[in-house]
């Protein structure tokens, strides 16, 4: 075990249990590594980067909303994300959509923000007014 290893191991020792965590974010104010992930207020820049140091947290499962019977005279939300070749693939989707089943309405959206974001308008107007969504996130 390295003297930084040492150094934060006596760190989370010391640390009381009600300390509040916080959250590593990029230059451009997005979460790095693994998204939102947190750290130790006083960690070593590198912490991040080293699994003995991720405080561990419990997950709850989140359930998909049940399959449709039929997508016909149905509104489906094509949501562009902004990832890379997104765009293209929401644009061919919705193509295939008016071409192949003209009975299912499809919405063409552009997400506001960045992939990484939240959208709170986008996804109450979705609930309001979709019957399903298909997020893009190209590649």
């Amino acid at each position: 075990m390295t003297a930084r290893d040492q150094a934060t191991r006596r760190r989370e020792k010391e640390m009381p249990k009600s300390v509040l965590l916080k959250t590593v974010l990029d230059p451009r104010g997005q979460p790095s590594g693994v998204f939102g992930r947190t750290v130790i207020p006083n960690s070593v820049m590198m912490d991040i980067l080293d699994p003995r140091s991720q405080p561990e947290i419990t997950l709850e499962p989140a359930r998909m909303s049940p399959r449709l019977k039929t997508l016909e005279k149905k509104t489906v939300y094509l949501v562009n994300t902004g990832f890379a070749g997104a765009k293209e693939f929401m644009e061919e989707t919705h193509a295939w959509f008016s071409r192949e089943r003209p009975s299912v309405k499809t919405v063409l959206v552009h997400k506001k923000t960045s992939m990484f974001t939240d959208d709170p308008e986008l996804w109450a107007e979705i609930q309001a007014n979709g019957d399903a969504v298909i997020f893009g996130v190209g590649g």
